[in-house]
């Protein structure tokens, strides 16, 4: 019994393994990853109180919700619904 062990170690250590290859040049690697946009650009700043309110219902429609889940999130205070909105706002941009 203990030959046929070692004899599948034997033939298993004979594999050689494939040459994966790493890019060494750190710019290279750089250049490919996406640039992080800020969450909040010039056009979410520039908002005001009532349009964010239109977007966040407008949100919350397309999300359909029904009337008890929007209840607690229409209670959460404007800077919230402000990171909502442009988080939506961003979402919506790459899906067109």
């Amino acid at each position: 019994m203990r030959d046929r062990i070692t004899s599948f170690r034997k033939t298993g250590m004979k594999k050689e393994k494939p040459l994966i290859q790493h890019p060494t040049d750190p710019l290279s690697t750089q250049a490919e990853l996406p640039v992080p946009q800020p969450l909040f650009d010039d056009r979410s700043m520039n908002l005001s109180e009532k349009e964010i309110i239109d977007l966040f219902e407008k949100m919350m429609e397309d999300m359909n919700l029904n009337e008890e889940r929007k209840a607690p999130l229409r209670g959460k205070d404007l800077s919230t619904k402000r990171e909502m909105v442009v988080q939506y706002i961003s979402a919506t941009a790459k899906s067109n």
